[in-house]
């Protein structure tokens, strides 16, 4: 089963690029965001299997572990944001 996410807005520019890339591939808005997402996430993949290594390791738990805690949302989020805050 796909879970439905719900995205904020795009920004002015993002959304107009968004609306032509949609025609220039004959898709809707919506399987465009999808394709795009997709690639996004695909090109990131081997820096987030690092990512989650450097975690899982300083939690003294297996990536296993980390990635099912994470996608139950029963992880204990303990990270230190005050820099995203800065």
């Amino acid at each position: 089963m796909t879970k439905r996410i719900t995205l904020p807005p795009l920004g002015e520019h993002d959304d107009d690029w968004l609306t032509i890339l949609a025609w220039l591939y004959g898709r809707s808005r919506a399987s465009q965001a999808a394709a795009l997402i997709s690639v996004g996430v695909a090109e990131q993949k081997a820096e987030v299997a690092t990512m989650l290594e450097y975690m899982a390791q300083k939690r003294g738990i297996t990536v296993d572990e980390l990635v099912k805690s994470i996608l139950g949302g029963t992880i204990d989020d303990d990270r230190d944001d005050s820099i995203d805050e800065e």
